[in-house]
């Protein structure tokens, strides 16, 4: 008899490890017809994998058929959240808010609504983020925090929390940016961004090598120019001399009172950029 209900747990726990298998694709292959192939998780933190076990002993009786049903559900609520978040994405382009219609305030790393409030932003990658507490000295830091529903903050360092704190004992979070990863993510942005010739016409990248920038003023106003390369520059002020000043092309915008600037100086002249283009996108979606 001992040696029969050793036999059965054995048999037991192989019939659940074939489960546990099955669920993470190691399995034999089920009737496509029947269920779909199921997500690959091969990874898991070993309070989530307790939980997994448990569910799977609960439908233990019907698993091939009720646990597929449930990572059917499972999947389709996946793609109508990823459609509705792509939905988001594009109302954003647009200049409108997702939630209330209203226009959008926008700049290149935060986008926020001021009628009601909703916003995103983008945070620094490697932190750090310190957590600056009401009626106390004390700052609690972290490499990333989430902010939920409730106000309620969790903070993070080497991928476990450290720290949940609740909205009532927060002062105000500190983001820590580092002035690397700010140029690191304005030359990411401006890689992506496409603008023509002021002489070919080619559609060049702010990025690429040897584009050249440059501010003149052909009248009483600056205006701005880019180039893909010095032949291109030099075409250019051949064609077209400057009639404020004759050393327009060579004088700094900043020692100059000539005329209109419409422009922050040189050495900020690719940051401007993007932000004057940001701008005009948004002038144009309130137009429309």
């Amino acid at each position: 008899m001992k040696y029969d209900r050793l036999e059965q747990s054995g048999h037991k726990e192989d019939r659940f490890m074939k489960r546990l298998r099955d669920f993470f694709g190691f399995g034999e292959r089920i009737d496509e017809e029947l269920v779909d192939k199921p997500l690959i998780t091969t990874v898991l933190p070993e309070q989530q994998r307790e939980k997994l076990e448990r569910d799977m002993l609960i439908l233990e009786e019907e698993y091939g058929i009720k646990e597929r049903k449930v990572q059917r559900e499972a999947e389709k609520q996946v793609q109508v959240a990823a459609e509705d978040s792509l939905k988001q994405f594009h109302v954003m382009q647009m200049g409108v808010c997702p939630r209330c219609g209203e226009h959008l305030s926008s700049h290149l790393f935060a986008t926020l609504c001021e009628s009601c409030g909703w916003n995103t932003y983008e945070v620094p990658r490697n932190g750090p983020v310190r957590i600056h507490l009401r009626r106390s000295d004390a700052v609690i830091e972290g490499e990333v925090c989430y902010v939920i529903a409730t106000g309620d903050v969790f903070v993070l360092k080497d991928d476990v929390v450290v720290a949940k704190i609740s909205k009532d004992s927060i002062s105000y979070i500190e983001y820590v940016w580092k002035k690397e990863e700010i140029n690191q993510r304005y030359k990411q942005i401006m890689s992506q961004i496409k603008v023509m010739c002021g002489w070919c016409e080619k559609e060049i990248s702010p990025t690429d090598d040897g584009v050249i920038l440059t501010h003149v003023a052909f009248g009483t106003t600056q205006e701005r120019y880019l180039f893909c390369s010095t032949a291109c520059y030099d075409a250019f002020r051949k064609m077209y001399p400057a009639r404020v000043h004759r050393n327009c092309y060579e004088r700094k915008c900043a020692d100059c009172n000539l005329c209109i600037k419409r422009y922050e100086d040189e050495t900020e002249s690719m940051h401007s950029l993007l932000k004057d283009m940001l701008k005009a996108k948004y002038f144009n979606a309130k137009e429309k």
